[in-house]
C-alpha cells in the first residue's frame, strides 16, 4: 500500500492541529485501509454495491450504516438492479433494514457527492473521495483520490460536516422499507416467495396505495348517491403525502376535478363513466350493510339485488339459462355431459366474482398467512369456435341486465391489471382469448395479485381470462380453476337464431342470486376451500322456490372432481390407444411421445397434469418426476386374471 500524505495546517481545530491524510486510490488495499477500525457509517455516494454493504456487515463488523444513493433512479430500478444478486444476499440487507442497523436514502434529485464520515468509539474519520462505495472501487480498476481527516466526535468541523451530511438526506426515501412492510404483513409467508415477489417489483408502492385507497372513497360514495341525477358531486380527502397526491391528481386529471386546501371534488357521473371507457368494467360494490349490490353504469346506479318474486317467474329465469346451457347440443362434444357441466360451472363463477373479497376475506381468517393464495381465478380453455367470447357476453347480460363485451385480448396488461385493482370495482375483470407467450410479466402479477396485493379494506375485481393456450406452468395450477369447454361449434343459421332469441330474453336471475347470497354471507361464517360452494348453496335455494328439478348438468360438486378431461386424456393415450409409450424407471416415468407430434400437442398433455404431479418436457418425451401421484391421479387399468379350475 503507497504510504499516504500528510498534509498540515489546513484544519485548526479547537486548540490542536488537524492532520489531513490524502491517499491515491490505484490498489485494493488502497480502499480497504480507508474503512479499517471502523463500526459505523454515514455516506453519500453515487452508486453503491449491495455486495460492498453486505460485507462491511459481515467481514468488517460495523453495526450501522447509512447511506443515500446518489443517481436519482427510481425504486422499482433499484429493486431490479438486486434482480440477479443471490437470495442470500437481499435477505441479509432487508434484515438489516428491518432491524434498523442499515438505513438505504434514495434523493429525489441526482447527488454527486462522495462523503463517507466513519466512528468508532472517542474517533470519527470523515473522507472526501471521488470513489463511490461500489465492488469497482474497492478492486481499484479506476484510479480514485481520496483525502480523510481523524477528530475527536464532539470536534466543530465534525459537527459542520455532519449538518452538511443531513442537508443531504432532505427529501429522500427509505429503500426497502416496503419489503420490511411485506414482511410484518405477512409474518407467516416464507420470506424466499415475499422477496422474489418484491425484487420483481409487484408491490404496490406507497404513493399509488396511498391514492388507490382515495380512489376507491371516491367510488364507495358515487355507488352510495341515489341516482336520481339531483346529487353528483363526491368529495374526498387528498392524500398528505406529495406522492400520493400527485398520483391521484394524475388518475383523475381526465375528470377535471375541483382541487381545494379541503380536499378533491369530482362529478360520479363523470366518474362511473371514466371508470367504464378507461378499464372495460363498470363500477359494482357489494356492500353488506345495505344487502345488496350496487352497480355504476353508463352514468346510473342500480342495485343489482332484490327477493324473489312469484315461483313461475324465478323458473322462467332458470329455464332461460338451462337453454343457454343446451345449446352445447347445436356444437360438436365426445361427451355433452362434461360441457355442460363445465359451461354451467364457469356462470356460475361469474356470479361468484363480485363476492370474491369476501371470501377472501373469510379465508384470511380461516387460515391466516399459512394460505396466502387468494380465490383461484377463472381460466376457461378451448380452441377456437368453442362459444368462449359468446358465453362472456350472456353471463355479463345476466349479471347487469345490459349488453356488456369481455375485455379485448389487446388490452391485456399489467397496467390494466393494476389500474382495474385500484379504483375499488368488484365486477369481474373478465379478458376473453388472452395469450401468455411473450408476457413474462403474468407469472409475477397473477401471484401477487391477491397475495400482495389485496388489503382487508380495499376491494378489487376478480380476473377471468379464457385462452387457447392449453398448458398451465406449474405456478398457475394452484391459482387458477380450469374449465374446459370442450365442444366446436360451427356457425348454421340454426345456431345463429337461438342464440338471438337467447339474448333478447331479459333474465333477473343474478339479483335473486345476490339477494340470497347476501343473505347466507351474514347469516353464516363458516369458509371451505371451494371457492363455489356457496353459490352451489344459493342457486339450489333458486331451484326450490321455483319448484323446478336440477338439471344434470348442475353438480353438487367442482366439476373437475367428477369430471377431469385431463385424465380421460391421459387414460387414452398411454393405457388405450397407447399412442405414447410409458417407461417407468426406479423414481421418475418417461412419458415418450411419437415423432410426428406437434411439441404444442405435447405441451397441451403436460398442461393437463393436476398440481401434485411434477413434470417438465424435453424434445418428444414428458418426464414425470412424482410418479406415486401420476399413478394415484390416472391408475393404470388391472389386469383381467383368467378364472381359475378351467378344464
Amino acid at each position: 500500500m503507497k504510504r499516504p500524505t500528510v498534509q498540515g495546517s489546513l484544519f485548526q481545530g479547537e486548540g490542536h492541529l488537524t492532520d489531513v491524510v490524502t491517499q491515491v486510490i490505484a490498489r485494493r488495499d488502497d480502499f480497504q485501509g480507508l474503512f479499517d477500525g471502523f463500526t459505523t457509517m454515514r455516506a453519500v455516494s453515487y452508486v453503491v454495491s449491495s455486495d460492498l454493504l453486505r460485507d462491511f456487515f459481515q467481514k468488517r463488523a460495523y453495526t450501522e450504516i447509512e447511506v443515500v444513493v446518489g443517481d436519482d433512479l427510481t425504486e422499482p430500478i433499484l429493486r431490479q438492479g438486486l434482480h440477479d444478486k443471490p437470495f442470500d444476499t437481499v435477505e441479509s440487507l432487508a434484515d438489516r433494514v428491518e432491524d434498523g442497523s442499515l438505513r438505504i436514502l434514495v434523493p429525489r434529485r441526482t447527488i454527486h457527492t462522495k462523503l463517507y464520515i466513519l466512528g468508532r468509539p472517542g474517533a470519527t474519520r470523515i473522507i472526501q473521495t471521488s470513489a463511490n462505495l461500489t465492488e469497482t472501487a474497492r478492486k481499484a480498476s479506476q484510479v480514485n483520490y481520496a483525502w480523510y481527516v481523524d477528530l475527536p466526535p464532539e470536534d466543530p468541523f465534525v459537527q459542520r460536516v455532519l449538518q452538511d451530511y443531513q442537508a443531504h438526506t432532505r427529501g429522500c426515501s427509505l429503500f426497502m422499507q416496503d419489503l420490511v412492510n411485506l414482511f410484518r404483513e405477512r409474518d407467516t409467508a416464507p420470506r424466499r416467495e415475499l422477496i422474489e415477489v418484491w425484487v420483481k417489483g409487484e408491490t404496490v408502492p406507497a404513493p399509488e396505495m396511498e391514492a388507490a385507497q382515495a380512489l376507491q372513497e371516491i367510488s364507495v360514495q358515487s355507488l352510495l348517491l341515489p341516482g336520481d341525477g339531483e346529487t353528483d358531486i363526491v368529495t374526498v380527502k387528498l392524500p398528505e403525502a406529495p406522492a400520493a397526491r400527485k398520483e391521484l391528481e394524475r388518475l383523475v386529471k381526465p375528470l377535471k376535478p375541483a382541487i381545494t386546501s379541503g380536499g378533491l371534488a369530482v362529478s360520479s357521473s363523470a366518474f362511473i363513466n371514466h371508470v367504464h371507457a378507461t378499464y372495460g368494467i363498470p363500477l359494482m360494490r357489494v356492500d353488506l350493510e345495505r344487502h345488496e349490490v350496487r352497480l355504476g353504469l353508463k352514468g346510473s346506479i342500480l342495485s343489482l339485488s332484490q327477493p324473489l318474486p312469484d315461483a313461475a317467474t324465478v323458473d322462467q329465469g332458470l329455464e332461460h339459462i338451462e337453454d343457454y346451457v343446451q345449446t352445447i347440443d347445436l356444437g360438436k362434444t365426445p361427451d355433452p355431459g362434461f360441457a355442460k357441466a363445465s359451461m354451467f360451472e364457469a356462470l356460475l363463477y361469474i356470479f361468484f366474482s363480485p363476492f370474491a373479497n369476501e371470501y377472501m376475506r373469510r379465508k384470511r381468517q380461516a387460515y391466516g398467512q399459512v394460505d396466502p393464495k387468494g380465490p383461484r381465478f377463472l381460466y376457461i380453455y378451448g380452441p377456437t369456435q368453442n362459444g368462449k367470447t359468446t358465453f362472456f357476453r350472456f353471463a355479463l347480460k345476466l349479471v347487469t341486465g345490459q349488453n356488456m363485451e369481455a375485455v379485448p385480448r389487446e388490452e391485456f396488461s399489467s397496467r390494466k391489471i393494476r389500474g382495474a385493482a385500484s379504483i375499488g370495482t368488484v365486477f369481474p375483470l373478465a379478458f376473453d382469448d388472452v395469450e401468455f407467450s411473450g408476457k413474462r410479466w403474468v407469472p409475477d402479477v397473477l401471484k401477487a395479485y391477491w397475495e400482495t396485493w389485496w388489503r382487508g379494506d380495499l376491494d378489487v375485481p376478480q380476473l377471468v381470462l379464457s385462452s387457447n393456450e392449453p398448458r398451465l406452468q406449474d405456478w398457475a395450477r394452484s391459482r387458477v380453476k380450469r374449465l374446459d369447454f370442450d365442444v366446436h361449434f360451427a356457425s348454421t343459421e340454426e345456431s345463429k337464431r337461438k342464440l338471438k332469441g337467447l339474448f333478447e330474453r331479459d333474465n333477473d336471475v343474478f339479483r335473486w342470486f345476490s339477494h340470497l347470497y347476501l343473505r347466507h354471507l351474514t347469516a353464516n361464517s363458516e369458509f371451505g376451500d371451494d371457492e363455489l360452494h356457496v353459490a352451489r348453496v344459493v342457486m339450489r335455494q333458486l331451484y326450490d322456490h321455483a319448484g323446478r328439478t336440477v338439471p344434470e348438468f348442475f353438480l353438487d360438486q367442482p366439476v373437475e372432481t367428477k369430471y377431469d378431461l385431463g385424465r380421460t386424456r391421459w387414460a387414452d393415450l398411454i393405457y388405450k390407444r397407447r399412442y405414447a409409450k410409458l417407461e417407468r424407471e426406479k423414481e421418475r416415468l418417461l412419458v415418450h411421445f411419437p415423432g410426428e407430434m406437434q411439441f404444442w400437442e405435447i405441451r397441451r398433455f403436460e398442461g393437463y397434469l393436476p398440481p401434485e404431479v411434477k413434470a417438465r418436457q424435453e424434445g418428444h418425451t414428458i418426464i414425470i418426476e412424482t410418479p406415486v401421484e401420476f399413478d394415484a391421479w390416472c391408475p393404470p387399468p388391472r389386469r383381467k386374471l383368467w378364472p381359475l379350475g378351467r378344464d
